[in-house]
This record gives structure tokens, sequence and C-alpha cells, in this order.
């Protein structure tokens, strides 16, 4: 009796083991397709963040490459506009000194002009003061008349009373006309390219520029006068 028990125990037992081994088998079997479902969707979000955060970074690229042309654009146009600023003085001399003389302005002075362009006109204290030291006093009408070519590139100065004076308003802005007889009796043509202020005819003044021509013109008294035409950076009454 007890062995006919034991082995319905036995039995009963290996059934039961056997139902829980089917049903373990039957739970893993759904356990492990959730998983898999779950990562097939986390890889396709991760690919989704990647191509979302590619996108970024290329339009962030592209931007910042776009601001940078943008920026080189206003740096070439600010470059451009200062280098006509520079060459504003000395074009607007050369035009001048072709209606006056015929001829354009020698390169030597042009370039000086161009070099100089602050100073013409010196248009603050420092930069009066500046013109003055560049002025080289040993330089007279004198030697200028005699030969204008060493001196195409020399800052002078010369003083006279005003025999002429003339305001013009240009493209350019106000362009002033001085005509004096210097110290030696010669004939200088400041052009100043700027208001004059107070001077008038018969003031006496001192003018500091750059020589550009030598070059003639008919006089009141039917004969023709010899004279200097500077480009004027400074001009002060006595």
């Amino acid at each position: 009796m007890k062995k006919l028990l034991s082995l319905f125990l036995v039995i009963t037992l290996a059934v039961a083991l056997s139902a829980c081994g089917g049903n373990n088998k039957s739970n893993s079997a759904p356990k492990s397709n959730v998983d898999s479902g779950t990562v097939s969707e986390n890889q396709e979000e991760i690919e989704k963040l990647k191509a979302e955060a590619e996108k970024l970074k290329q339009e962030l690229a592209e931007k910042e490459e776009a601001e940078k042309k943008e920026q080189e654009t206003i740096v070439a146009q600010e470059a451009a506009a200062k280098e006509q600023e520079k060459v504003a003085a000395a074009e607007v001399m050369n035009q001048i000194a072709l209606y006056y003389s015929g001829a354009e302005l020698d390169e030597k002075s042009y370039n000086y002009i161009v070099d100089h362009s602050n100073l013409f006109p010196a248009g603050t204290v420092e930069l009066k003061k500046e013109a003055e030291s560049l002025v080289d006093s040993n330089v007279t009408s004198r030697h200028i008349f005699k030969n204008i070519s060493p001196y195409l590139e020399k800052m002078i100065k010369v003083s006279g009373d005003i025999v002429e004076i003339e305001e013009e308003e240009t493209d350019f802005g106000t362009v002033s006309e001085i005509h004096i007889i210097d110290d030696n009796d010669n004939s200088v043509i400041g052009i100043y390219l700027g208001s004059t202020g107070d001077i008038l005819d018969g003031d006496f003044v001192t003018m500091r520029g750059v020589p550009t021509v030598v070059y003639s013109f008919d006089n009141i008294g039917g004969g023709t006068t010899n004279a200097v035409l500077l480009a004027a950076s400074t001009i002060q009454k006595q």
C-alpha cells in the first residue's frame, strides 16, 4: 500500500513538474517576443535621433558658413570703401590738374596724396601738426619753378597775399581755390578740399601742401602768368 502511495505521489509530482515546465516554456516565448520588439523600437528611435542630430549639425554648419561669407563680404566692402576714400582726394586733384594744365598728376604726387589722404585736408589740430612736421622748409616756389620733378612728393610751405579766392560746391564737397603771390613774387594756386572759413581776398595766408604741376594762364593784363598748382593740406590766415 505504501509502495502504491509512493508511486502515486511520484507520478503526481512528475505531472505537476511537467505542467510547470510547460507553463514556463509557454511563458518564456512571449517574453522573448516582447523584449525583441522593445529593442527594435529603441533602435529605430536611436536612429531617428541620430538622423535629426545630423540634420541639425548640417543646418548649423550651413548657417555658420553663410554668416562667415556675409562677414567676409562686409569686410571686403568696408575695405573697398576705405580704399575709395583714400584715393578720393587724389582723384579730385587729378581731375583739377587735368582741367587747369591739360596734364594729369604725376604718379609721385598722386601716390603722396593717397598715402597721406588724411591730410587732404588736415581737419584737426593733430593732423595740422602732422602736416607741418612733414614740410621741407628748404623748398620754395623758386625751386619748383626751376624744376618741379624733385619735389612732387614733398610737403612745402608758401605764404603770401591772396589775389583771388573762390569756393564751389561739388559732388565731392566744397572745393576752394586760393591764388596767392608768395614771398618770392610767384603765383601759387592752392586747391583746398574744404571751406576756408573767414579767409577773404587780400588776407595774408600760409598754405602747406604738395606741388602737382606748373602751368600758365592768361592774366587780366593781357599777359601770361606761370603758376604752381598746389594740393593744399592746410591754409592759415596770419
